[in-house]
């Protein structure tokens, strides 16, 4: 049951991470943020996971360090009740840091990839996006019990994943943004190059 709990985080914030990266390519001037934007959301999921996993952890680990092993407080964890709004509070805040700084570094190395590499890249990124949202019609479909439901995830599946995947290569200009004017490791020519 733990592994679906933390499949269903980790995929809830590839979804949000999915649907923000459509908001900012339909908005013209977040265009050059869409895949930084769509890492900082799907950060989260594995940091949330992460603190869960911790918070588990410290609960069964007072258990253990209880006096006679009094297994009367698992549900009632002291631990937990100290720590309270400041565990909450820094899991939020160091998480936000976290994805922030992913982000933010991701930004710096995608000025620094050559155009090809970058196209490639967008594209291999894109078409994942494209499998999140395959995988939200593939659940759609099975929910709704339509006929055929395994045939038409596949066939939907392999069109969103091929077409996100294609926009992104050929669109990749739009996501780029502009060279960039310090340290890099490429010319404007090499950024520029298609």
């Amino acid at each position: 049951m733990l592994a679906v709990l933390i499949a269903a985080i980790l995929f809830f914030f590839l979804v949000v991470g999915a649907l923000v990266f459509l908001v900012c390519v339909l908005i013209a001037p977040l265009r050059r943020y869409a895949l930084s934007a769509a890492l900082w959301c799907a950060m989260w999921g594995p940091s949330s996971v992460a603190f869960f996993l911790l918070a588990g952890t410290a609960a069964i680990v007072e258990m253990f360090i209880t006096p006679n092993g009094d297994v009367g407080t698992w549900h009632a964890p002291r631990l937990l009740a100290v720590l309270g709004w400041g565990y909450l509070t820094i899991a939020v805040f160091g998480t936000a840091a976290i994805a922030t700084f992913a982000a933010w570094l991701h930004q710096v190395l995608l000025h620094r990839l050559t155009f090809p590499l970058f196209r490639l890249y967008a594209a291999m990124v894109c078409a994942g996006i494209g499998s999140v949202f395959g995988w939200c019609l593939g659940w759609l479909l099975v929910a709704k019990e339509i006929n055929h439901s395994l045939s038409l995830w596949i066939l939907g599946m392999l069109l969103l994943t091929v077409g996100f995947g294609t926009a992104a290569y050929r669109a990749s200009r739009s996501l780029r943004g502009k060279p960039a004017t310090n340290f890099t490791w490429i010319s404007a020519e090499e950024f520029h190059d298609t």
